[in-house]
């Protein structure tokens, strides 16, 4: 950095305000044109402005901070094990070297607010976002890019689709021409993950096709598998559904090779809901089942989302039996991680208790219950993600209860929401495609 960059640097990081850095040294309006660099300080004042901001004439050389921080770097870029990263983190996190140079801390700074998005520390990430904010006018061009890009990571992690998307695309347009290759095949990922929480079919089939292409020459296999997964869910919805399958197949048999439990749930999971929604209820079982063998306990909600895949199979087979196994096992979840209604901290954590509570009270016949957290609760729910083929699937099922009821006319309109809801899903599909 400049002189003049560096003294506002130090001072912001400080909370100084122009006036209180210049007391007693310079005039704050002469201050003002040093830090713009519109005049030089005399050797004097500069050495009194340091040693206010209590840091040393120039920079100095680090090339040990710069190591410790690039190492850092590459270590988040596709984390495989998140408590090695924990312990890098604390073996690093109090070396004097990533502070003594200002291009090297802003550096560590923004990937900092990386590390704590993998991490889940989530408060953490949000101050950190805001300390940075503070300071964009110092970053470089590929600084300013990667704060945007975790920007657009805490975004998504948060399940703010929209704007973690917009902030994506930001990033693309404001990204230096020197990013690696595994770092635009990344942002590329990103982009596409997120167009396709926002249904954006052609935009997340663009950008998954270009990092899937990216991540094939750089051979990162997880990566490769994701992109097929995600163009595979893409086609599905658009009704390309031989294409979505190969797209399925390669991410499985990818999938299968990785030592990566969440990679093999995610693949075996999407590929059994493929099937599910073909009706080939016996191979969506089939699946789902396997998929069960790979997922981490700590991922609740993608437990119980299985769980509800797999009862809606069993209560198409009308294998009722089975469809109660599945729901005690979920029960024993639920009690064990004392979930309620107030429990889930997200949307989406919401959207799969309120289903399973569904399937619960539909399996056991308790129908009131059923009516009321079906339009009261889980329907609002699957409207909010546009998920117009689960609500097509769960009308279908309320009116068939109103006909063992003898409630023919209740019967009727609902049917009649529930052929509006797969065709509301056929011409949503049509306007993004």
């Amino acid at each position: 950095m400049e002189i003049g960059f560096r003294l506002k640097y130090h001072r912001i990081k400080k909370k100084m305000s122009v006036e209180e850095l210049a007391s007693g040294i310079i005039p704050s309006r002469e201050l003002k044109k040093i830090e713009a660099g519109a005049k030089a300080p005399s050797l004097e004042d500069l050495q009194a402005l340091c040693k206010k901001l209590e840091i040393s004439l120039a920079p100095k050389d680090n090339p040990i901070g710069k190591v410790l921080v690039k190492n850092f770097k590459s270590s988040l870029l596709h984390p495989q094990n998140k408590g090695k990263i924990m312990e890098q983190y604390a073996d690093i996190h109090d070396h004097p070297l990533l502070h003594v140079d200002e291009d090297i801390e802003l550096e560590y700074s923004i990937q900092q607010i990386r590390y704590f998005i993998i991490t889940g520390d989530l408060d953490s990430a949000d101050e950190k976002i805001k300390e940075m904010d503070r300071f964009k006018e110092f970053m470089t061009q590929e600084q300013f890019y990667l704060f945007h890009k975790y920007n657009g990571n805490y975004h998504y992690i948060l399940n703010d689709y929209e704007q973690a998307l917009k902030t994506y695309l930001l990033a693309e347009k404001i990204a230096p021409p020197s990013l690696s290759a595994s770092e635009t095949g990344d942002l590329y990922y990103s982009i596409g993950i997120s167009a396709t929480q926002c249904w954006a079919f052609s935009l997340a089939y663009k950008y998954s096709e270009m990092a899937l292409k990216i991540y094939q020459q750089e051979f990162i296999p997880k990566r490769i598998a994701e992109c097929h997964l995600n163009i595979a869910i893409n086609e599905r919805r658009v009704g390309n559904f031989k294409t979505a399958k190969e797209h399925y197949k390669h991410a499985l048999t990818i999938g299968q090779k990785l030592d990566n439990e969440v990679i093999k749930f995610s693949t075996l999971y999407n590929y059994g809901y493929f099937y599910f929604q073909f009706q080939n209820f016996e191979l969506a079982i089939e699946h789902l089942e396997d998929a069960m063998q790979f997922i981490p306990k700590e991922y609740t909600s993608d437990v119980l989302l299985n769980y509800c895949i797999l009862i809606k199979c069993y209560i198409e087979l009308d294998n009722y039996d089975a469809a109660k196994e599945m729901l005690i096992k979920g029960q024993e979840i639920i009690k064990e991680k004392n979930l309620t209604l107030e429990t889930p901290s997200n949307s989406l954590f919401k959207e799969v208790y309120v289903e399973f509570m569904c399937l619960f009270y539909y399996v056991n016949e308790e129908f009131n219950n059923f009516e009321d957290y079906l339009l009261g609760k889980l329907v609002p729910l699957l409207e909010s993600h546009n998920k117009y083929f689960e609500i097509g699937f769960y009308y279908g099922h309320l009116g068939n209860t109103y006909i063992k009821l003898g409630e023919y006319e209740k019967s009727a309109l609902i049917l009649r929401e529930a052929t509006k809801a797969y065709k509301k899903l056929m011409t949503f599909n049509e306007e993004r495609s």
